[in-house]
């Protein structure tokens, strides 16, 4: 599992150590705090080994896999420059993610000629973003610990339908249907079909004809992606912004007990930004019906025009649910 990560000059981070890790780390923050970058930066430092072929774990695709841009952007302009702290492409963005055993996954992204004049020993350019290059320590270490991104806004109902045949190819197709029961009691089965030009994900509710699954609502096709790549993905490190996003807040327990018993079965580690106090507590419910207590609150606040990072454990979560303090 990732326990640290150090970040220098990205987004709003000047220069912040952040960790140890648990296995359920919640980001909270009001707007504009740095939530969706540490999920960023996090993202960054773990691709070690990107595969081109999968735009949702491109780097080059980073514009677009947390955050939203028109196709009309200039991205050279309007977002690759904005990963350096202030626009400052003078200074060099640095990420150092650590795991438990010490390893360590080292990714840097520079203007390329100032880099080669000044740092170019023991480093080898692996690509680039927009007009910067990326480097990476010639003999650095594999962390392989492979991530995979949930964005806040709708995913692809064709490519849900294409990535769902792996988790019927692993037979984990009753294990995802299962999970999703305590959500929709009336849910039978789970099936992706292609009845026309499409493929697309159809549910057996009982009624005359399966139904596309876009009709049970956003949250439950955002619980069916996320449970399907746990079962069936090759993911290490689960990546999600705004995770209660179209999810009830009655069915939040619920969903916090199964993604707690999947991630330490499946040997998986989750990181997650929220707004919900209510999503809050019900992770901190969850982590303490386990064992250990396996959850992390990473409270991020920006001071002075950059991020801070406040690490809430067990005691300070109980602590403030007992007083009514404000974590999100």
């Amino acid at each position: 599992m990732l326990n640290r990560i150090h970040i220098q000059n990205f987004r709003s981070f000047r220069d912040k150590e952040i960790g140890p890790f648990k296995r359920i780390n919640l980001i909270a923050g009001l707007n504009n705090a740095g939530k969706t970058g540490l999920l960023e930066a996090i993202f960054l430092a773990l691709q070690d080994k990107p595969d081109p072929s999968d735009k949702r774990i491109d780097p080059r695709n980073l514009a677009n896999l947390f955050r939203v841009f028109s196709n009309h952007s200039d991205l050279n302009a309007d977002f690759w420059p904005w990963l350096f702290r202030g626009k400052n492409t003078a200074e060099d963005v640095k990420i150092i993610a650590a795991d438990q055993n010490g390893r360590e996954g080292v990714f840097v992204l520079s203007q390329t000629q100032r880099f080669i004049q000044e740092r170019q020993v023991g480093f080898k350019t692996v690509g680039n973003l927009g007009p910067f290059t990326v480097w990476r320590p010639k003999n650095g270490e594999s962390l392989s610990l492979r991530p995979a991104v949930f964005a806040s806004h709708p995913s692809d109902p064709v490519q849900d339908a294409i990535d769902y045949n792996r988790v019927i190819l692993k037979r984990a197709k009753q294990r995802v249907e299962s999970l999703l029961k305590q959500i929709d009691p009336r849910l039978e089965a789970i099936e992706a079909l292609q009845t026309g030009q499409r493929p697309l994900i159809y549910a057996d509710i009982g009624l005359p004809e399966m139904i596309p699954i876009s009709h049970l609502g956003e949250g439950f096709c955002r619980l069916l992606d996320i449970y399907s790549e746990f079962l069936a993905g090759e993911a290490k490190v689960l990546l999600i912004d705004e995770i209660e996003n179209s999810v009830h807040h009655t069915v939040l327990p619920i969903v916090w007990k199964g993604l707690f018993a999947a991630a330490e079965e499946l040997d998986v580690q989750i990181f997650a930004t929220t707004h919900s106090a209510e999503c809050i507590f019900a992770a901190h419910e969850a982590a303490r019906q386990s064992e250990p207590y396996d959850l992390n609150l990473l409270r991020l606040d920006r001071v002075n025009g950059e991020t801070e990072v406040t690490m809430v454990d067990e005691k300070g979560l109980e602590t403030a649910r007992e007083f009514g303090w404000e974590l999100r």
